[in-house]
């Protein structure tokens, strides 16, 4: 993997290990990649029905770090009515059926697009997230 993108996807990774799950959040939610063993927990509120207070724990490898530490940048304040889609795109774009990510970051992943087994890996933050949105809130 080119340096530029592995020392951009390290430093993603970093994102999601600063930050600070609340399980006490109104929208919450796990999901476990079964074929590696990764695991993401995502919390989130609603506020003006966007996306706002982002926390995650992850117990997973790198691009899933990465992949929920891009979730945190790239979800945060974004209207909640376009988080599927978002999610959608990404996992279109990681699969070349788009030529251009939905969001400018997601570009850090360009190596891992050829690398199809990791797909779910990156995108296990972003289908948390669509997860903790589609149960009640608390």
């Amino acid at each position: 993997m080119d340096a530029l993108y592995q020392k951009q996807i390290l430093a993603l990774a970093k994102q999601s290990r600063d930050s600070v799950y609340d399980s006490q959040a109104p929208y919450t939610a796990s999901c476990d990649n079964p074929v590696c063993g990764d695991r993401v927990d995502l919390s989130f509120a609603i506020a003006d029905g966007k996306l706002q207070k982002l926390g995650v724990k992850v117990r997973g490898c790198a691009l899933c770090e990465a992949g929920a530490g891009l979730a945190l940048a790239a979800l945060d304040g974004m209207p909640a009515t376009q988080l599927a889609q978002v999610t959608a795109d990404f996992a279109a774009w990681l699969g070349k059926d788009h030529k251009v990510p939905p969001i400018e970051d997601m570009v850090k992943f360009i190596p891992v697009r050829d690398i199809r087994n990791r797909h779910k890996c990156v995108l296990l933050a972003f289908h948390t997230a669509t997860t903790a949105l589609d149960r009640p809130a608390i």
